[in-house]
């Protein structure tokens, strides 16, 4: 049953609540900003227009719902506690403390419990048997260890734990009860599938030799377990300080649950599509420029065989003085080596839903529905797209002596396409392609993140 519970929304680094958060009698929920915060230039989401007036449920529910960890771990607690998965503001009380993010959900009157972290005395190492132990847990799906809670829970399917890096690199947690922000996320892939820490690491290096701000990744092994070391970009370090910045993903700026988060899911007004993307840049301190970068980053996932870029793979950052930008580019994977995930785009490009199917009237009908038409459209591709792609084309030669040549093979396949779409007449190196046709076909149902 669901119970009336009062909470404050604390935004760190801010002096007092930024709101309150409220179950009301019928169990719907809804959000109303403290009039301090509504003084400020200050953003809590996108979807939740700054008004005297409450923000009611759905769009409360999906931001504040985003902020809860896909995993068993949260499903026991639920299951532990007799709580129903639907009340929202409950889960919350136990377990806001601990939001992802700059965000905190506490009961009315709490003080404030995230605080910057000292990286000299808030954080102790991880002995190096115990970090073993608990990345061997991660890659088998197994409990960590009774003494390890993850200090920051992160959104998402995959086995990941958030940690600090210390000045001299060794692994730590936050001190016993010490709220303080972790630099790192360790993301590990079952055994099995270890070479999707290679992927993923090589598609970030990609992006950033392309252009893109990307979220630093390195492929690290751990007693003898592949795994991802992603550098938070929600985190600023000042003088071994470490602070948090606030992020919202776009599922949580279009007002939508995770469950939406593939334009498929959704229906008219409500899902992850273009129109919503769009509206979503719009709002952007450089709007202009935040198109430009979201249609180049769209075409480099085509390129690598990224069709896995849904809603909460997409980000927006905030600055201290509240100016919003998009954050860098995080979580890509080519996803089409795959056999098991559908190869359905996580939105359409105008009517194309596959890319073997995108015809080149679709990418200019895609474009125009971001103000991209005519001159303006040729010149862009002419130009920023041209450059990118050769720079892809470029660096992603050196993924053969990495040992990715399967993915290095994908990025030729997919380069093709897009040169022939494009009429780019790109000089491109000569590579075998041996993935399955169903692994292109996307014969399987699930999507990446279900596993």
């Amino acid at each position: 049953m669901t119970q009336h519970r009062v909470l404050d929304v604390w935004l760190d680094g801010f002096p007092e609540p930024a709101g309150q958060l409220d179950t009301l009698l019928s169990g719907s929920v809804e959000f109303r900003y403290a009039p301090a915060f509504l003084g400020t230039d200050l953003t809590l989401s996108l979807s939740m227009p700054r008004s005297e007036v409450p923000v009611a449920d759905p769009l409360t529910r999906a931001f504040f719902d985003n902020l809860l960890p896909e995993n068993n771990q949260m499903q026991r607690m639920i299951e532990r506690e007799g709580i129903d998965r639907g009340d929202l503001v409950s889960i919350l009380g136990l377990v806001g403390a601990d939001c992802a993010g700059a965000i905190s959900c506490l009961p009315a009157g709490s003080p404030p419990i995230k605080v910057p972290g000292e990286l000299a005395s808030d954080y102790t190492p991880l002995d190096p048997a115990e970090l073993g132990l608990i990345v061997q847990r991660l890659a088998d799906r197994e409990p960590l260890p009774a003494a390890v809670i993850d200090p920051s829970p992160v959104a998402g399917i995959q086995r990941k734990l958030a940690l600090t890096i210390l000045p001299d690199g060794r692994y730590a947690l936050p001190a016993r009860e010490r709220k303080v922000p972790t630099t790192h996320i360790l993301k590990v892939p079952r055994r099995t599938e270890g070479g999707e820490a290679l992927q993923e690491a090589a598609a970030c290096s990609l992006a950033s030799g392309c252009g893109f701000a990307a979220s630093n990744t390195q492929h690290v092994v751990i007693d003898g377990v592949n795994a991802v070391l992603i550098e938070r970009f929600d985190r600023l370090v000042v003088d071994n300080v470490v602070y948090r910045l606030h992020q919202e993903d776009f599922a949580q700026a279009l007002g939508l649950p995770a469950s939406l988060k593939y334009e498929r899911n959704g229906a008219e007004g409500r899902r992850f599509d273009t129109a919503g993307i769009y509206g979503i840049l719009m709002q952007l301190a450089r709007p202009a420029q935040a198109i430009e970068t979201f249609l180049l980053a769209t075409i480099f996932n085509l390129a690598i065989g990224n069709t896995d870029n849904h809603a909460k793979n997409h980000a927006i950052l905030y600055s201290p003085d509240g100016a919003a930008r998009l954050a860098p580019l995080y979580d890509m994977l080519p996803i089409r080596l795959s056999e098991r995930y559908t190869h359905q785009l996580a939105f359409h490009l105008a009517g194309a839903k596959f890319f073997d199917a995108m015809t080149a009237a679709d990418l200019k009908a895609f474009l125009g529905g971001f103000g991209l038409a005519g001159a303006r459209a040729r010149r862009f591709i002419a130009g920023p797209v041209r450059e990118m792609l050769e720079q892809l084309e470029l660096r992603s030669a050196g993924l053969r002596a990495a040992g990715l040549r399967f993915f290095d093979d994908l990025i030729g396949r997919e380069l093709g396409h897009l040169n022939g779409l494009l009429e780019l007449g790109l000089d491109l190196r000569e590579r075998d392609f041996l993935v399955s046709d169903r692994a292109l076909r996307g014969d399987g149902r699930a999507s990446a993140e279900d596993y």
